[in-house]
């Protein structure tokens, strides 16, 4: 099932959507496994950040989820864990500063995938500013398979929240044939937490999005996007199973599931050339 095959899919199962238009996730996800650099993490697994530039209007309802997300796919040849593992480093906001971590557990870490999200929450402590670009890095070390630390910046601030303490989750079973490493921005909303007469345009802009690994003190930059080489976002060329990785082209920008509202528009305001990438979680 096509639910089952992208990990934050099944983030909507905590928001207990029970038919059609009572939540909705739109996100982008590329994929990287080919090359020297990112052939080596995947058979040594290391320290991964993704980050990304974010910004809102001043209408965007305060009940919408925002962020990004790294993984680490195993695939079913060569695991490093579990055959089939997806290792998901997720973390979300809100304007109010609400900060959103799905955890993993003891089971999951033995190969038992989740079925709910353990989330934990945390607070920046203070709101975001509309039409104000921000930036947000989480940092992971997926051969522990722990959180590390999550960066935000923007508006004069930087704040460091750390997040050692926290298991990596293991949300499904991913038959992909071979590893990768998968990154995303997405924006996501749920009429169970919509306060009533809430109005506004859900929406929220990303530019450079970018992904890479740590070692040993030396920073490698796997995946960079300003949404400049890319117009229209198409479906995830999925196949199988198992799912070939090969039908993935590196450097491309896949929606994160069907139902995902996500467009890339040229913006005057846009952080990095002239292009920025909208994820448009209206219900």
């Amino acid at each position: 099932m096509l639910t089952l095959l992208l990990s934050v899919s099944a983030l909507l199962v905590t928001f207990a959507v029970a038919y059609a238009g009572q939540a909705r996730l739109s996100g982008v996800v590329a994929l990287i496994y080919k090359g020297a650099a990112v052939e080596d993490f995947l058979k040594r697994p290391t320290v991964s950040f993704v980050e990304t530039y974010f910004r809102f209007m001043p209408d965007l309802p305060e009940d919408v989820i925002f962020g990004i997300d790294q993984e680490f796919i195993e695939g079913v040849q060569e695991p490093k864990f579990i055959k089939g593992g997806d290792w998901m480093s997720f973390v979300g906001l809100q304007r109010t500063g609400t900060i959103w971590v799905a955890t993993g557990t003891d089971e999951t870490m033995k190969g038992q995938a989740s079925k709910d999200r353990a989330w934990k929450f945390l607070t920046l402590g203070q709101q975001f500013k509309s039409n104000t670009w921000y930036r947000i890095r989480c940092y992971c070390d997926f051969n522990k398979r722990y959180f590390q630390r999550l960066e935000v910046e923007g508006d004069g601030f930087k704040k460091t929240i750390p997040l050692s303490e926290y298991k990596l989750d293991y949300p499904n079973y991913m038959p992909f044939d071979r590893g990768a490493l998968s990154y995303y921005v997405y924006a996501m909303r749920s009429r169970s937490m919509m306060k009533s007469g809430d109005g506004g345009k859900p929406c929220v802009y990303f530019d450079d999005v970018r992904g890479g690994t740590e070692r040993e003190g030396k920073v490698t930059t796997l995946f960079e996007s300003s949404f400049e080489n890319q117009r229209t976002v198409e479906n995830q060329p999925l196949s199988g199973p198992p799912i070939k990785i090969d039908n993935y082209q590196q450097e491309r920008f896949y929606l994160e599931r069907p139902e995902s509202r996500f467009r890339i528009e040229a913006a005057p305001f846009a952080h990095g050339g002239a292009y920025v990438g909208v994820a448009d979680a209206s219900l």
